[in-house]
């Protein structure tokens, strides 16, 4: 057992004495970067011991496996089959998909600076890490399009670029180059808009496009992207401090300015193999929707991209000579966040009930999405 947890184990109990400790809960520091990036060596987490048959997919647990103690994340239910193929996790046959909560979970930031986009329409103007846009046509749509120096997880070639599995936080970087599907933008947009124009929003992930119509100034942030087996998009608006809560449309509907739980809308996609020299094709744009056919003020709009960046979901890995399990009554099947450092049920088979010695009580924060996409 590794010594960091016996410590803190029994430091624990030293403290709580004589109270029942099988629902006390135990702490102990993440050995490894098998669960990098959300947990990180030398994290210190908690969990506690629940009900045996209570686990839930996607809720980290810590495992007795031999003589140590390890950290994973349950995938498997008991009596389910597990399937990864091209990357994506597949449950009896279907492929599991994530809520925009999941998305905040899992997905991994693969660049957030400004300077890594292009104003293709001399639309934009870039002042230190934002864009702004000052003058808004509605004949022609305002783009600004992903195409970075360098970025971590972006591998550079003569023939354009490649999203692929990289994972950078690793001592001695690992790059399996295994071209990664599930991508997408993320983005703030800080919108001054005259009272009687409409603007529309843009998300283009290579032929898939969000269009988002809105009808009133604010901020408003966006994601869209490909995402297991879909394109998925979700908008709502952000406010902050006092008018946190206090947004109405124009029927003067209460306006939920948090995540959403699902996704506004999704559209089913082909699960195709990226050619390695095909560029990723992804851009935000943004343009006047006229009204009646005219623009209804002359006005001058503005809008700031105060956070734009693109994300990717976990390339899960199958192992060389197997890509399926079944899972058996009393057990559960986890896996590490990080496949390519992680040994898991891929190589142990599925973890008996009695193996594990509780969940952790919550995720550490760490800031794969930027703050905003957390509840206000």
């Amino acid at each position: 057992m590794n010594i960091r947890f016996v410590i803190t184990i029994l430091l624990g109990l030293i403290v709580l004495g004589c109270e029942n400790q099988s629902n006390t809960p135990l702490s102990g520091r993440v050995q490894g970067m098998s669960m990098a990036p959300g947990f990180q060596d030398g994290d210190v987490i908690s969990w506690q011991r629940g009900e045996e048959n209570s686990f839930s997919r996607y809720a980290p647990v810590v495992c007795q496996f031999k003589e140590e103690l390890i950290i994973k994340r349950v995938i498997g239910l008991p009596e389910e089959s597990v399937r990864i193929t091209d990357g994506e996790l597949f449950i009896n046959g279907e492929i599991i998909r994530k809520s925009p909560q999941l998305l905040k979970q899992f997905g991994l930031m693969i660049d957030d600076q400004a300077d890594s986009w292009r104003d293709s329409t001399h639309s934009w103007i870039r002042t230190n890490n934002r864009w702004s846009c000052n003058h808004i046509s509605s004949k022609h749509t305002s783009w600004l399009k992903f195409s970075p120096e360098s970025s971590r997880g972006v591998l550079h070639n003569e023939d354009g670029l490649r999203v692929y599995d990289d994972v950078s936080w690793l001592t001695e970087e690992t790059r399996l180059l295994n071209s990664v599907q599930d991508i997408g933008i993320s983005v703030v947009l800080d919108i001054q808009l005259q009272e009687g124009n409409d603007l529309e929003i843009f998300v283009k992930n290579n032929k898939h496009v969000a269009r988002v119509v809105v009808r009133r100034q604010g901020q408003l942030a966006v994601i869209a992207g490909r995402l297991d087996g879909q394109f998925v998009v979700a908008a709502w608006p952000i406010l902050r401090g006092s008018e946190a809560g206090k947004i109405y449309d124009d029927q003067n509907k209460y306006v939920r300015s948090e995540l959403p739980k699902v996704w506004s809308a999704r559209l089913n996609v082909p699960n195709k193999k990226t050619l390695a020299h095909k560029t990723p094709a992804l851009a935000v744009g943004i343009k006047i929707l006229r009204g009646q056919g005219k623009l209804i003020s002359n006005e001058p709009c503005m809008v700031k991209a105060e956070s734009v960046f693109v994300w990717r979901d976990i390339y899960w890995l199958s192992t060389p000579n197997k890509t399926e399990w079944n899972v058996p009554e009393n057990h559960i099947f986890i896996l590490g966040d990080c496949p390519a450092a992680s040994r898991d049920s891929r190589q142990w088979g599925s973890v008996p009930f009695g193996a594990i010695q509780g969940t952790v009580l919550r995720d550490p924060f760490f800031q794969k999405f930027p703050a905003w996409l957390s509840h206000n």
